[in-house]
């Protein structure tokens, strides 16, 4: 349906009948006679606007602009050459400047040069501009809004041009920069139906081309609908302005949609629209979408500089969301085929991304780039050694790791969580992991985190009794006996009460007090408990302090407080369910009649909250046990 605004617009068919125009020509020169009116409207109007929208220009539209067979007889008189573009006068030596560098350089012209300049020389430069990919001085952009405003505005004012489509034209082709809008496009429009001027093809071109970057999506259903009406053909040009218009309105789907239509169509769409709906949607995470075009765009004639940016882009936002795809998709066809060089932020990323993926090839070539630029950090080879736990190589793994140690870093259970989430999450590859260990040995010592993982494992999917003989072997294998955490971890995955006495017979006796690990409520609990049914109290107690104490950090290092700390604050949290080893602990004392109990029973009634306080004397009750019950200390 046509708007008031377009509808007022139409005269007689007879002056926009094509066949007419040809067959006599002299029905343009009386329509154009009967154009020239009032000039208010651009007089009044085309002053600088202010600087309210400083939206960056999405697209400028790459087509031919000039008047189409209906505007070209309209333009201000100007000598032309058998070619149809503007014929100027030879130029002499005395002369310094050229038009073009008079009316198109950086600087604006004063008036005195605009009085100077012929109207073949404003006519001929207006149209260069019109065509934003057709010119330029050399190399340098210009104020293209600006400067098509100041040169109608003079052409109107100082040299009395008639005001026609081919002015109307030029304005309606500034709205497309920075400092237009949509609501200057109206305007314009508003204004030629005031005036009786009707509609060109470039005139609604340039329109939908300044409304992408401006978007108004009424005003661009009215155009589209003139252009029907007066049988304008939209073609490929205006469908690319129309959906980057969408694009730049923040309708994604409907962009993308209408975008894959015209490709579908086999519409011949610029390359510029590609790259930018490549660079949005990749900047929006629309990742697979963006692959999408990024295949149809190399797969054209993207070469050198071009194709060199646009892997970078997909390179860079691909490996940094850890999209696999995309990102071997930009490698291979970047960096393997020696195109670019990515930083070594990107080349990070991509790490990540292959250790996330399994992709130990990808993760390897990587780590040797990194390696190649400087130096090798833990978490490089953190990623390396989990791409090959992640892909089953348990093997690949562990040598990453023995490098890892050879290159001066140490290897501590933070560096093996990789590994342990691998074998608890597919435990058959426990018995390739174990053949590793051993195998990894005859070529030197193993780092004793990794055989610590693997008996981790092995514990908590099998029991400590799967681990024992990995166990026996860990000073053959790693040159020094088994930490505190590791024995930890066996003694409280134990099922067996000889498995249970032979690792609480070897902690005591390797294990000094000031070397225990610090561990959570849960450990404790299994600790004290195990410890507590084997009689062994000392080593009880020594739990149960740490267990009621873990703000006590030792002078171990900074790893060793900030374990204390998060300890503290899972305490602090902890329910009555984590108190669950004071009742086999007080039974224990109360056979032994060992006081040190009471040392507990205090620092849990003072330092604990009402519920954990209310839980432990529910639990002396349940014990039938008071201070008054004559429990004569024992030894501290």
């Amino acid at each position: 349906m046509t708007t008031p605004t377009m509808r007022t617009m139409r005269g007689s068919p007879l002056i926009y009948d094509g066949l007419w125009r040809c067959l006599c020509p002299a029905v343009g020169r009386a329509a154009l006679n009967r154009a020239v009116g009032s000039r208010s409207f651009l007089l009044a109007r085309l002053a600088p606007r202010p600087r309210s929208m400083r939206c960056p220009n999405l697209v400028q539209n790459a087509r031919r602009f000039g008047t189409i067979a209906e505007g070209a007889e309209q333009m201000p008189e100007a000598s032309t050459s058998s070619t149809g573009k503007p014929q100027h006068q030879r130029r002499t030596p005395a002369q310094a400047k050229t038009w073009e560098e008079s009316l198109l350089a950086p600087i604006a012209p004063t008036e005195d040069v605009l009085h100077h300049s012929s109207v073949d020389d404003i006519v001929a430069a207006l149209v260069t501009m019109r065509d934003p990919q057709g010119w330029s001085f050399h190399g340098q952009d210009i104020d293209r809004h600006g400067r098509i405003l100041q040169l109608v505005r003079h052409l109107l004012g100082a040299r009395g041009q008639p005001l026609g489509p081919f002015v109307y034209e030029c304005v309606i082709d500034a709205m497309a920069g920075p400092r237009g809008s949509a609501e200057g496009v109206r305007k314009i429009l508003d204004d030629m139906a005031q005036q009786g001027v009707k509609p060109t093809a470039t005139m609604c071109h340039s329109a939908l081309a300044a409304l992408a970057n401006h978007p108004d999506y009424s005003l661009r259903q009215e155009v589209l609908d003139a252009m029907q009406e007066y049988w304008f053909v939209i073609d490929t040009p205006a469908k690319q302005s129309v959906v980057l218009g969408l694009l730049r309105d923040e309708q994604y789907e409907l962009a993308y949609a209408r975008l894959t239509e015209l490709i579908d169509a086999r519409g011949r769409l610029d390359p510029w629209v590609y790259d930018i709906f490549i660079l949005a949607f990749g900047k929006l995470g629309f990742l697979d979408e963006m692959l999408q075009l990024m295949h149809r765009r190399m797969s054209g004639d993207a070469q050198g500089d071009a194709a060199a940016s646009l892997l970078y882009f997909a390179l860079d936002v691909c490996s940094e969301a850890f999209h696999y795809p995309g990102t071997m998709f930009a490698w291979n066809a970047a960096v393997r085929n020696s195109l670019l060089q990515p930083p070594d932020g990107v080349v990070e990323n991509v790490l990540a991304t292959a250790a996330r993926h399994a992709d130990a090839s990808l993760a390897t070539e990587t780590l040797d780039l990194i390696a190649q630029r400087s130096r090798v950090m833990a978490y490089h080879y953190e990623a390396v050694a989990e791409a090959f736990a992640r892909a089953g190589d348990m093997a690949g793994a562990f040598r990453i790791l023995a490098i890892m140690r050879k290159n001066g870093i140490l290897v501590g259970r933070g560096n093996t969580r990789m590994v342990y989430e691998a074998l608890k999450g597919r435990p058959r590859l426990i018995k390739d992991a174990e053949g590793a260990l051993r195998g990894l040995a005859s070529d030197g010592t193993v780092p004793l985190a990794v055989v610590s993982v693997v008996m981790e494992a092995m514990s908590e999917l099998h029991g400590s009794e799967s681990a024992m003989d990995l166990y026996c072997d860990v000073s053959t294998l790693c040159g020094e006996p088994l930490d505190s955490g590791s024995l930890q971890t066996l003694l409280v995955n134990s099922r067996e009460q000889d498995t249970k006495r032979t690792l609480v017979r070897d902690y005591k006796a390797t294990i000094a007090e000031g070397d225990d690990a610090v561990r959570n409520p849960r450990v404790y609990q299994g600790l004290i408990t195990t410890c507590a049914e084997l009689g062994e109290l000392d080593l009880a107690f020594r739990f149960a302090q740490q267990a009621t104490s873990l703000s006590a950090v030792s002078e171990r290092g900074e790893a060793v407080a900030a374990a204390a700390a998060a300890a503290a604050a899972a305490a602090a949290a902890a329910t009555h369910s984590h108190l669950e080893w004071l009742r086999p602990l007080v039974e224990c004392a109360t056979e032994h009649e060992d006081g040190r109990i009471w040392e507990v029973v205090d620092r849990l009634s003072t330092t604990g909250d009402a519920e954990t306080t209310a839980e432990v004397q529910r639990i002396l009750q349940r014990t039938r046990i008071a201070r008054s019950s004559g429990v004569s200390p024992r030894r501290f």
